[in-house]
């Protein structure tokens, strides 16, 4: 099952001539915004300490996965929301430096405008899913096997917005041989946690015996389709 989420980020990236291009100056609020939110990583990451490490390793461990999604705690949840807002910030940011860099602005916004429309077009992305996830689980009587494969999924969006984090503010803050490396690093972060996403969804469709039939419906109906109408309306905006 793809990362929709984060596959319109991927493509505006992946193209070689982002890799040559250096920027010569960034506005001064980027550094900043980044500066707070790693503060306020720092700081989840003292606060939340053990609960962090072990929604992280989730991403890795179907059994560790599970256990989350049944404990339901009010901590998980508190820490499930600050962890959403780091991925919609750092992919916002993401889309930011490759609208920035391709010169692709989106009914003609520019600079500080970008941001809050890419953080309302991933916010409006993000709560669809859920409310397609939550029609096929009526829809099937399977409300849920639905939400906890979604919770499976979105436990990468949480990886993504963790690890895109640092990496950007390499990418907007060096130039030259390192400033490529780093470039080509946040790439193949964002490729390396598709390829996760989609080897869970696998794993998550053996391990609570879902249908073919099921697997099928669901790509077409939540995946595919919706991802096609995004690149249309993207296609024609921009």
């Amino acid at each position: 099952m793809s990362g929709q989420d984060a596959l319109d980020a991927v493509s505006m990236v992946v193209s070689p001539d982002w890799i040559e291009k250096v920027p010569t100056h960034q506005p001064a609020w980027l550094f900043f915004l980044l500066f707070i939110l790693l503060g306020i990583f720092a700081w989840i990451r003292i606060y939340y300490g053990s609960i962090l490490m072990q929604t992280l390793q989730a991403s890795v461990n179907f059994q560790v996965a599970t256990r989350i999604f049944m404990d339901n705690s009010l901590l998980q949840k508190q820490l499930d929301n600050f962890l959403y807002i780091f991925y919609f910030l750092s992919t916002g940011f993401l889309l930011y430096v490759a609208e920035t860099r391709f010169r692709l602005f989106p009914y003609g916004m520019t600079g500080v405008k970008l941001l809050p429309f890419n953080l309302l077009l991933l916010t409006g992305l993000f709560f669809a899913r859920i409310l397609l996830v939550n029609l096929a689980g009526l829809l099937f009587n399977k409300m849920r096997i639905f939400r906890e494969y979604l919770y499976n999924a979105y436990i990468f969006n949480k990886l993504l917005g963790v690890t895109l984090l640092p990496l950007l503010l390499f990418v907007l803050y060096t130039t030259g041989v390192i400033g490529k490396v780093f470039q080509w690093a946040t790439i193949m972060a964002v490729f390396v946690i598709l390829i996760m996403r989609l080897a869970r969804g696998i794993i998550f469709s053996f391990r609570k015996d879902i249908s073919i039939f099921y697997m099928f419906l669901y790509l077409c109906a939540l995946e595919i389709v919706p991802l096609v109408l995004l690149y249309k309306w993207l296609e024609g905006i921009l």
